[in-house]
Order: C-alpha cells, then structure tokens, then sequence
C-alpha cells in the first residue's frame, strides 16, 4: 500500500503541475467523461461488451456535449491475441446550432502480454467506418485507422488479475484519417491517458484518469472567446460490470 500511495502522490503532482504551468496563460474548460460497461463472458473464447457514455464540455463560451453507445464482440482465437467486431453510435451537441448522429461500425484486433503478470501490456488496431448526419439534414461518410497501445501495473498484488488490485496504467492512441475531414468539434489526432484503476473482485472493477487529446475543431462557427480557452483535457471515470462465464 505504501507504494501505491507513492506512485499515486507522483501520478496527482505531475497533472497538478503540468496544470499550473499551463494555466498561467490559458483558462481551461475540461471535458468530463463518463462512462458503465457491463461485460458478459460467454465462454473461454467469446465475450460480448456494451457500453453507455454521457460526455460534457465544462464550458458555456463552447457548447459541447456527447452521449454514446456501444456494442461488440470479441473473440479470443490465440492465448496472447483476439478479434473483435463493434457497432458504435453517438448524438453530439457540436455547436449552439448544430448537432450530429454517428454510426460506426468497426473491426480490428488486439495483442497483448499474459494478465497473470504483475505488468500487462496491449496494443489494439482497428478500421472503422463512420456515418455522420447532422442537424442540417448534411451528410459526412468516412474511415479512419486508430491504433491504441495500453500499459497497467499492478501497484498492490503480483498479478493483474487478482482481485482487490489498484494499479496504475496508461495509453497513448494515434489516429490517420486517410485526409478525410468532418464536422466535428474534436476531429482527433491522438491523445493520452494516465489513471488509477482498482479490480474490486472479478464481477467490478472502477478507472478514473486524465486524458489529454490533441484535437482539430472542424465546426466552422462564429465565436467571440473573451479568453484563450484550452479543452484538450478530460477528466474520465468508469464502472465496468462483469457476468462471469456459466460453470457447467
């Protein structure tokens, strides 16, 4: 516990000085996003994952908010490697007077080390599609590539998969959008994460971290900002829930 508590202390200190550096010269408005996924193990080699998320901008000069779904399936073909397929949609306020409905279905796989270890490592590739229509009755269709490497520590047990666990972990995501553009506030580039996560028991498990996303504003809107406004940071935190696989 002693060296959860440190890694902790050093993990709050540099967000709370890479915060004050910057805020010097820039008033931030931080997104906050929320998010519950209940998993459901289907057997040793199939899952199937949802997720219901509810994002805001922190800010009235820049009026932003998100609520998404999600549903996939995944398929464990190799013991350090799976495939997944994933249908995901979204209703996002973009601007005062302009909003958009997404649907992007997805496929790609991940790898990763062994979760028995005391350090995990994964790294996810995917394609996806996206479908965008807007208030305006316009239309946008696109793909993009997006690449996400995740690294976790277990800071209180030996093992990643033990149960009452805290860790520390973190990932870094790029994005290529093949030149495609779209109306959206946040056209990605890539972003950050790192975070605190703590496994309860096999059935919960609980993350909150700081993202930090390096975005485009793609939603061309007159604005008068009185101020420099910095929204790439984003405060995330999530329960995942999971119905274990049926004994026999």
């Amino acid at each position: 516990m002693r060296k959860a508590a440190t890694y902790s202390l050093y993990l709050v200190t540099a967000i709370l000085f890479h915060v004050h550096v910057n805020a010097q010269y820039k008033y931030y408005r931080p997104q906050i996003w929320s998010n519950f996924s209940p998993v459901w193990q289907i057997s040793e080699r199939v899952s199937l994952r949802s997720n219901v998320g509810l994002n805001y901008l922190l800010s009235t000069e820049m009026p932003w908010n998100e609520m998404t779904g999600m549903a996939s399936g995944n398929f464990h073909f190799h013991r350090f490697m799976e495939a997944d397929a994933a249908l995901y949609f979204a209703r996002v306020k973009q601007y005062n007077t302009l909003s958009s409905f997404e649907y992007r279905p997805s496929t790609g796989f991940r790898i990763f080390s062994n979760p028995l270890k005391r350090w995990l490592v994964v790294n996810g590739s995917r394609i996806e599609l996206r479908f965008f229509r807007y208030s305006d009755r316009t239309t946008d269709l696109t793909f993009r590539f997006r690449n996400r490497t995740n690294a976790a520590v277990s800071l209180t047990r030996s093992s990643m998969a033990d149960k009452r666990n805290l860790f520390l972990f973190g990932y870094f995501e790029l994005f290529y959008n093949f030149g495609m553009v779209v109306r959206e506030r946040f056209f990605n580039q890539f972003k950050y994460k790192l975070g605190l996560g703590y496994r309860l028991s096999d059935t919960w498990r609980f993350h909150l971290g700081m993202i930090y996303q390096d975005a485009v504003d793609n939603v061309v809107e007159p604005a008068q900002m009185p101020v420099e406004i910095d929204t790439r940071y984003i405060f995330e935190w999530g329960i995942v829930y999971v119905i274990p696989m049926r004994q026999e």
